[in-house]
């Protein structure tokens, strides 16, 4: 029989569907003009966890080129509280705020957002803006979270702990029992991010005459944005068109309704003009999702099985 033919496995293939990417005609997020945009700039906590005793915007709300500077108590007027609390046994349901009101839990915490007439006029407000806080010890990994007299990061839960799961199928310890060997081992990944080329931004636009928000921004799932979106601005979701440019990577960070995301949407339905914001290469890295940091212990029991040809067999001294 004759060896087939394939005309598309094992051959090169060319490249379809990024020509226009790779000659520079992609259109991103900071390719749409809307002239009389407004641009947003975030204040963020240098402290992994502190209390926040004051706020003072009045430095910030003088500068020039400045339209608004807002914290927690202004945001959350014109946002619901996002309440986690899936039907899950041994998950505690968690509630936060748009932006943190009396405690930041990170370092990069959004506290205060400064509105103004470009980007470089309001990152100078966001350096007129005082905020005094009250540094708390800080929990720096899985395991320091749960050792005994931690310092909460959710005073409102009975612990760090959030979820606590069991599953178990058959008789485990009567299987370990007449196990060849038991084997324990312990494994664990550091944290990492996503770091993709575009850092996270928007661009949102209000139509009060329609009462409707139209939303630009590079995300991975538009239609369940547009969900988390409209719920938590209080609109119905045909009052939220979610707009996806081109999109300079995401990784699986780009999914999430993010708290910036949602305080921009909120200035400029306030504010009733467009309100844009692109964040830097540092609060990407302080302030976007981190991924995959885990800690595992595994006992397992394992039987002696048959080496294949050629193989030494497994000796009970070497299990």
């Amino acid at each position: 029989m004759n060896a087939p033919k394939f005309r598309q496995i094992g051959q090169p293939l060319l490249r379809k569907e990024d020509y226009r990417l790779l000659t520079g005609q992609g259109r991103y997020l900071d390719d749409i003009a809307i002239p009389g945009a407004l641009h947003a700039c975030f204040v963020r906590s240098p402290y992994a966890h502190a209390r926040i005793k004051s706020i003072d915007l009045d430095a910030a709300r003088k500068m020039p080129g400045v339209v608004a500077v807002v914290s927690a108590r202004e945001v959350m007027q014109w946002t619901t509280t996002l309440r986690v609390a899936p039907p899950i046994d041994g998950l505690q349901p968690t509630e936060i705020t748009t932006l943190p009101l009396d405690k930041v839990r990170f370092q990069g915490d959004p506290v205060v957002c400064v509105v103004a007439t470009d980007r470089y006029l309001a990152e100078d407000a966001s350096e007129a803006v005082e905020i005094e806080y009250e540094v708390l010890p800080a929990v720096l990994d899985y395991a320091g979270a749960v050792r005994e007299g931690a310092s909460p990061v959710d005073d409102s839960l009975s612990g760090n702990l959030v979820s606590h799961q069991t599953f178990q199928k058959g008789d485990v310890e009567a299987r370990m029992k007449v196990a060849f060997a038991v084997v324990e081992a312990s494994f664990s990944q550091h944290r990492q991010t996503h770091l993709p080329i575009e850092t996270r931004g928007c661009l949102a636009m209000w139509d009060a005459g329609r009462e409707h928000l139209t939303f630009h921004t590079g995300n991975q799932v538009p239609h369940p944005l547009r969900t988390q979106l409209a719920a938590r601005l209080r609109l119905s979701e045909s009052q939220v068109t979610v707009i996806v440019p081109d999109v300079g990577g995401g990784f699986g960070q780009k999914i999430a309704l993010y708290r910036e995301e949602l305080t921009v949407a909120a200035l400029a339905r306030h504010l009733r003009r467009p309100v844009r914001w692109r964040e830097d290469r540092m609060e990407n890295l302080q302030a976007s999702s981190h991924a995959r940091e885990q800690t595992c212990r595994v006992r397992a029991g394992v039987d002696l099985v048959s080496a294949p040809p050629g193989a030494a067999a497994l000796q009970p001294e070497a299990a």
